[in-house]
């Protein structure tokens, strides 16, 4: 059952920082559109969450639970292994709880009478690029922390 899990471990945190970068790139291209096609790439970064980002954090979540029950059982929790757990939740629980959710109304914004960006626009994207770099910060820490930290 290990191996199962171990499986959805690496395909979710696969999904949550591969469709973070892919978000990141997105976003980045997306500046020199016009409002139209601005907003157009913002639904597909809303997409992009929903689909992979937030399936992969709670796929690292839940079977980081499961992968890291013996361990909790012994009492032995090696200091690499703690750090994982406590940066890939606390990324986890950015990602689902904000970045997802600010995509999302990212993603439902349409150009204002004028044809421009919506006035909500600058303060949720301000709000998705940081939650979106905490919550990919904290994963890549978590992955440091597995690959390095083992010695």
């Amino acid at each position: 059952m290990r191996g199962f899990w171990l499986l959805v471990h690496v395909l979710g945190f696969t999904l949550w920082l591969g469709g973070g970068i892919a978000t990141m790139v997105a976003g980045v291209t997306a500046k020199r559109f016009s409002a139209g096609e601005r907003l157009v790439g913002y639904k597909l970064i809303g997409a992009i969450q929903r689909l992979l980002v937030a399936p992969g954090a709670l796929a690292v979540v839940l079977s980081g639970f499961a992968l890291a029950g013996p361990y909790m059982k012994q009492g032995a929790v090696p200091g690499w292994m703690g750090l994982m757990m406590g940066a890939g939740l606390l990324g986890a629980i950015a990602a689902a709880a904000i970045s997802v959710p600010t995509a999302a109304k990212l993603a439902r914004l349409e150009p204002d009478t004028r044809g421009e960006l919506p006035e909500a626009f600058n303060r949720l994207r301000k709000r998705q690029i940081l939650a979106a770099s905490i919550a990919g910060a904290l994963g890549l820490i978590a992955m440091f922390a597995v690959t390095l930290g083992r010695g």
